[in-house]
Parts: C-alpha cells; sequence; structure tokens
C-alpha cells in the first residue's frame, strides 16, 4: 500500500535581535498550526546564527531553524504562508514538500 504521509520541511529565518521567548513563542505558533490542519513537526533543529548571503531589512545575519513536517493531506501553503507573513520577527521562510 502506497505511503499517504505528505512531508515537508519548513527553514524560518528568524531576526538575531529577537529574544528568545519570542522565538520559542513563533515556534509553539507554528507547531500548534500544524496541529489544527492534521500535521506535526516531527524534527526540529536550531542551526544558529548565520550571515546572509544578502542583507533583508537591514540584516545581515539569521537565527535559522529547520523543521521537518509530516500531515495526513497536503498543506493549504498559502494559508501557512500568510501566518509566517503576519510574524514580525521572521525574516525569510521556505516549505520544501519532500
Amino acid at each position: 500500500m502506497k505511503d499517504t504521509k505528505h512531508n515537508y520541511e519548513l527553514v524560518v529565518v528568524f531576526n538575531p535581535k529577537t529574544d528568545e521567548k519570542d522565538k520559542e513563542k513563533n515556534l509553539k505558533k507554528i507547531t500548534e498550526w500544524m496541529t489544527g490542519n492534521l500535521a506535526e513537526v516531527t524534527k526540529n533543529e536550531h542551526l544558529g546564527i548565520k550571515d546572509l548571503v544578502y542583507k533583508i531589512s537591514d540584516l545581515d545575519k539569521g537565527d535559522f531553524y529547520v523543521l521537518q513536517l509530516s500531515a495526513e493531506k497536503p498543506l493549504k501553503l498559502k494559508e501557512f504562508n500568510l501566518f509566517l507573513n503576519r510574524e514580525p520577527s521572521i525574516i525569510r521562510y521556505l516549505i520544501i514538500k519532500k
């Protein structure tokens, strides 16, 4: 039988000046959004502060997190993009379907 899981990888780049409480709060919001959409965060990895190739909002560094996601059905990525765009501490993100 074919595996019906939909797997994604999400890379989130936070403003490096954002305090840890806000980052954890935003990561919790992402996890809650996933749970509400029948998905789960299977892995959460903090890569640390890294140099950006180009400036984003006058920032030359970003705090990187990589999340592995697994869902029963395809995610509504337009809604998820709106959700991530509304967070001021997230300066960039990338969602890849595996």
